[in-house]
């Protein structure tokens, strides 16, 4: 007996065998979680505005800097070279160790060129 599938069956089978996830919530967790999340997702839109705000918090803690790589990162995403450049600087300016371990170089290097100031 020869078996033969439509893509139609085949369709249905991956639906059954892999059926969608929903999106995560990014709406649960603290401001870092909730931004990351918005990030990792790729609504680069709410993920600028949540780290924005935990950088205008201006709060001597870890996810005030990662949040300001985030939002860099973000600014990237969205074609602001200017901005990220600028957000990367001020990293290197308030700490250095961090610039050097989350290679905030080769990022300001990605701005520079596509800048075209390469």
């Amino acid at each position: 007996m020869k078996h033969s599938l439509t893509v139609a069956g085949i369709l249905v089978l991956l639906t059954v065998t892999h059926p969608a996830r929903a999106a995560a919530s990014c709406s649960s967790g603290d401001a870092y979680t909730q931004a990351l999340c918005s990030f990792t997702q790729h609504d680069y839109n709410t993920a600028s505005q949540r780290f924005e705000a935990i950088v205008a918090r201006g709060e001597p803690s870890p996810e005030t800097i990662k949040s300001m790589y985030f939002l860099a990162r973000t600014d990237m995403k969205m074609r602001r070279w200017v901005e990220a450049s600028s957000l990367l600087t001020r990293i290197y300016s308030i700490a250095p160790g961090f610039y050097r371990e989350w290679n905030c170089d080769f990022l300001l290097g990605q701005c520079r060129r596509a800048l075209g100031k390469d």
